[in-house]
């Protein structure tokens, strides 16, 4: 048993019956060299210039113009930092909230104490100086 396929023809019949394809059926074939393609693209390359990093980066109007305006923005904030802003002003008086030495001395004779009790029980791990240095001479 043979299958045949049904086309649809009328579609083609459609194409065939156009005029343009009349006018293109009745134009003559034009071969193409066979170094056309070579010459196209040594004249595409020659006509390329490899642009500058200047060039590419303001190449687009709103790059450029942003690009501007960050600096200007960038400029105005300095000029502001520079002339706005104050050094604070040394009146000779102390803040009362930094606490005093003494307020640390509780805690640095628990750290000392810690200390001597680690070097006691690893005495091989202190050098000389350190135990000197440990018991205060």
């Amino acid at each position: 048993m043979m299958n045949t396929i049904k086309r649809d023809t009328t579609g083609q019949d459609e194409l065939a019956a156009d005029p343009v394809w009349d006018l293109l059926r009745q134009s003559p074939s034009v071969v193409a060299d066979p170094a056309f393609a070579d010459r196209v693209l040594r004249a595409v390359r020659q006509q390329e210039k490899p642009q500058a990093l200047w060039d590419r980066l303001f190449a687009r109007p709103v790059l450029s113009y942003s690009l501007a305006g960050l600096g200007a923005v960038a400029a105005a904030l300095a000029v502001a930092a520079v002339f706005l802003v104050k050094p604070p002003v040394d009146s000779g008086i102390k803040n009362s909230n930094v606490p005093s030495v003494d307020a640390f001395a509780d805690l640095d004779e628990v750290a000392s104490q810690e200390m001597l009790s680690a070097a006691t029980d690893h005495l091989n791990e202190f050098s000389d100086t350190e135990l000197v240095s440990l018991i205060g001479f």
